[in-house]
């Protein structure tokens, strides 16, 4: 059994990819695991001023709902992003938690942090994008 967080990141209630991630939790259930799943709807998180501090703390030092949901996904077998696409792209509050979370990575850059982990025997971590387009677009 997998500790699954599935995190949806459109601020609209029922939307595409709100549905997309229901379906998946659905899924994750049925096959015996643990899944949670956490809405951006109504979440304080705040942008990244970049200063670095995560990077020497090893936690960010702007305290809002990102601290929270950050303890989830470090203690998750796998990790599902469900997102709208704008404009061809994330969400832009996807991007946000992504970029706070940079503070899961004291000391390293993200590339250079996964790439270094490669062929370790640590327990691997996964992440999946669940997308959606609009009505009437080709």
């Amino acid at each position: 059994m997998k500790k699954v967080i599935v995190i949806s990141t459109s601020l609209r209630a029922g939307s595409n990819s709100d549905m997309l991630a229901d379906k998946f939790m659905e899924g994750a259930l049925q096959a015996g695991h643990e899944v949670e799943k956490i809405s951006l709807i109504g979440k304080d998180i705040r942008f990244c001023r970049g200063c670095l501090a995560c990077q020497k703390l090893g936690k960010c030092v702007i305290h809002d709902d990102v601290d929270a949901i950050m303890q989830k996904v470090l203690h998750a077998d796998v990790i599902v992003w469900a997102t709208p696409i704008y404009y061809f792209e994330m969400s832009g509050q996807m991007k946000v938690l992504i970029d706070r979370m940079n503070a899961m990575y004291p000391g390293l850059p993200v590339p250079r942090r996964l790439y270094a982990d490669r062929g370790s025997r640590r327990r691997s971590r996964g992440s999946s994008t669940c997308r959606s387009g609009s009505h009437g677009l080709d």
